[in-house]
């Protein structure tokens, strides 16, 4: 013998019997067992005896059957102890053991006659629409008027955290709950159920939320009712729901429609009366639209930080703008340019050209480990601390090494540069430079190209580091080019480097005309290899030219 205990909210259990007969189940009177409830289509669901065993099968409902709280998709076997629910009614089916009903068994921590689960897929507040109309004279009361004054009451925006407590009134209100919370996810928490902020309502005492529940909500998104907190002891905090005299939950997801953001909980005390599946309906129907309403409130303030670290950034891009050459020098029987092109709005590489006393002038270029904002800021105490020094010290060698103990002593230890600096002699067309790491520069004549490789370790990396400086002669007609790797390193889509060997046949290609121009060259055919894809590295040229004797 099988039975089918019937469960209508406050109203008093009672069981029916179970036959080989069709059992149809629905809102029209000639079925087998009907409700005057307007969530019910006229013949909602059939219990069929095949194969020694009863099935259920939905019959194509507006609202959906639900089996151990999965909407039913086809018919499928009924167990002892399964849970069905339909609209707002649960319906226990019950298989005898010796002429007496088995108990339940503990197969799922909600499997109790008195609670109720349903599924995101019914919580969605635009696609809800009230049951059809009959000529039923009982069908509940609409759940409209609650989601109308609930959207209207959430239509402006407010700050986050006047925007949870405005949900949580609204939904106290709605269901006339004695104590509630909303608990939120971490932002961009990746499914974790840990909270990161909690916002309750209370009688002057604490609100806790069984971790079973929670559980069943934010990993399973599940909203739960449950009508009898002190008989249920399945929960793990039963003895707390208990000495806190709980007598009726609901716990709902906060779901965008994309993924569970939190949970809305709400209680009853035992004085009061017990929540009913037409409020776990509406509480959940305004989680959908509040979850929906605190995504857009988060992205509204991560638009307006944006926006906000944009106009911090643009003010740091003209400042650093400002640290480098406003034009380039004017130095007898030389053309002389330098160009620089960030990956972000400010970056870590970095150029200068430094009159001296003699008739000198140094040429300076950088690359600082990293990109952004942290590059930025080690690029200006670099530039600062060279423009400081290089007066003072006796020789390119001797200014490096000073370079490299305040990199050391004013930067974390990932953050370092190489550096290539060169004070260049006019009268002698001579270069004496120290490179502390950087990628050789290129000295191109007509029939030659050597490189100009380091002469010690990057600056800032290593703390007793020595450098030795070198001296070169620039014939006429010759061509210095520094750089920095982003030239160099620079990925196709096709992740083909650009490499050092292209960049040495450009400046082959091009020892006739002026520096600007060879930095146009460079330019162009950076883009055109990248196949215009936004360069990943910050991209420096710095071009010393002497110019041919007539």
């Amino acid at each position: 013998m099988a039975m089918l205990r019937i469960e209508r909210g406050e109203k008093a259990p009672y069981e029916l019997e179970l036959g080989a007969e069709d059992f149809d189940i629905g809102r029209g009177a000639d079925n087998a067992l009907h409700f005057r409830d307007p969530w019910l289509s006229r013949v909602h669901a059939r219990i069929q005896w095949l194969r020694e065993r009863h099935y259920l099968e939905d019959l194509a409902s507006r609202n959906g059957t639900y089996l151990n709280g999965a909407k039913m998709e086809s018919r499928q076997a009924l167990a002892h102890g399964d849970s069905i629910v339909l609209g707002d009614i649960e319906l226990r089916y019950l298989e005898s053991a010796s002429g007496s009903i088995r108990a339940l068994d503990s197969r799922s921590p909600f499997a109790s006659d008195s609670t109720v689960m349903l599924s995101t897929d019914e919580l969605v507040f635009e696609r809800y629409r009230e049951p059809e109309a009959s000529g039923d004279t009982n069908i509940g009361e609409s759940l409209l008027p609650s989601l109308n004054a609930a959207a209207a009451a959430l239509i402006s925006h407010y700050p986050l955290e006047e925007l949870v407590e405005r949900i949580l009134r609204l939904v106290q209100e709605a269901v006339s709950a004695e104590r509630g919370a909303l608990l939120l996810k971490p932002r961009g928490g990746d499914g974790e159920l840990e909270v990161s902020s909690f916002h309750g309502f209370a009688s002057g005492d604490e609100v806790s939320v069984s971790s079973t529940i929670t559980e069943q909500v934010l990993e399973r998104k599940k909203a739960i009712l449950t009508l009898d907190a002190q008989t249920d002891e399945r929960f793990d905090a039963a003895l707390s729901l208990q000495l806190e005299g709980v007598r009726s939950l609901i716990c709902v997801p906060l779901w965008n429609n994309r993924e569970v953001s939190g949970l809305v909980y709400l209680d009853q005390r035992i004085s009061g009366r017990s929540f009913s599946a037409r409020d776990l309906r509406l509480v959940g129907l305004i989680a959908n639209m509040a979850a929906v309403k605190i995504e857009n409130a988060y992205l509204l303030e991560e638009q307006i930080e944006k926006r906000r670290m944009e106009d911090q950034l643009a003010v740091g891009a003209k400042i650093q703008r400002k640290l480098l050459p406003a034009e380039s020098p004017s130095v007898e029987g030389y053309d002389i340019r330098g160009a620089t092109r960030s990956c972000f709005e400010i970056g870590g590489d970095y150029y200068d050209f430094i009159p001296l006393g003699g008739g000198k002038l140094a040429v300076v270029i950088g690359d600082v480990a990293g990109k952004g904002v942290g590059a930025a800021l080690l690029m200006a105490v670099l530039q600062a601390s060279l423009r400081a020094l290089v007066h003072t010290m006796e020789g390119p060698a001797e200014l490096v090494e000073k370079l490299n103990r305040v990199l050391l002593d004013n930067s974390p230890a990932n953050r370092f540069a190489t550096l290539f600096y060169a004070e260049l002699d006019a009268s002698s067309n001579t270069l004496e430079y120290v490179s502390g790491g950087h990628n050789p520069a290129l000295l191109a004549t007509d029939d030659d190209l050597q490189e100009l490789m380091p002469t010690g370790p990057i600056v800032g990396l290593v703390t007793e580091a020595s450098y030795t400086s070198r001296r070169v002669e620039l014939p006429p007609a010759s061509t210095l080019l520094l750089y920095t790797d982003g030239i160099t390193e620079l990925m196709a889509p096709s992740q083909e480097e650009f490499g050092t060997e292209r960049l040495e046949a450009l400046l082959r290609d091009n020892l006739v005309g002026s520096a600007d121009s060879l930095l146009r060259v460079i330019g162009r055919e950076m883009t055109a290899f990248s196949e215009g894809i936004s360069f990943d590295d910050d991209s420096t040229a710095v071009v010393v030219r002497r110019l041919s004797i007539d």
